[in-house]
């Protein structure tokens, strides 16, 4: 316990060390980025768009295929991450027309849970959770 001048008693004394992108005024508040993804055969969600940018957008042409990093890619961005840290990714689908995306997973380390596609003209949230040094799951919202 520590003096408190005010009341000129005892006092807890300590303080809210914040550190990265979350902010609070008043309510909690995440700042996030917007990435978009190139319409093409090959489309992959980065480690820094599921981490770092956290909404991203494609317009897809035809149904497509968005693959995501391996979950030690995705992890070797999350700094100081501990088993059960999360993060949230979004992606949205701008197509007008009926071309779906469809999230699939990286290489290793990826699970995925839930619905993974995304219809046009929608969008889809995961909730990417740290599970291992090398794995992540992503659970559909």
């Amino acid at each position: 316990m520590a003096f408190n001048r005010l009341t000129r008693g005892t006092a807890v004394v300590g303080g809210i060390v914040a550190t990265g992108n979350d902010r609070t005024r008043g309510i909690k508040s995440t700042k996030r980025t917007a990435a978009t993804i190139a319409d093409g055969a090959s489309m992959v969600a980065t480690a820094a768009h599921i981490v770092t940018n956290t909404i991203v957008s494609a317009t897809p042409t035809t149904a497509r295929a968005v693959t995501t990093a391996t979950g030690a890619q995705i992890i070797a961005l999350m700094p100081d991450a501990a088993v059960g840290d999360c993060t949230e990714f979004t992606i949205v689908n701008l197509a007008a027309s009926a071309a779906t995306i469809t999230l699939t997973a990286g290489a290793s380390g990826v699970t995925l849970v839930g619905l993974a596609t995304v219809p046009a003209a929608t969008s889809g949230t995961w909730i990417v959770r740290y599970d291992s040094s090398s794995g992540v799951t992503f659970y559909r919202k």
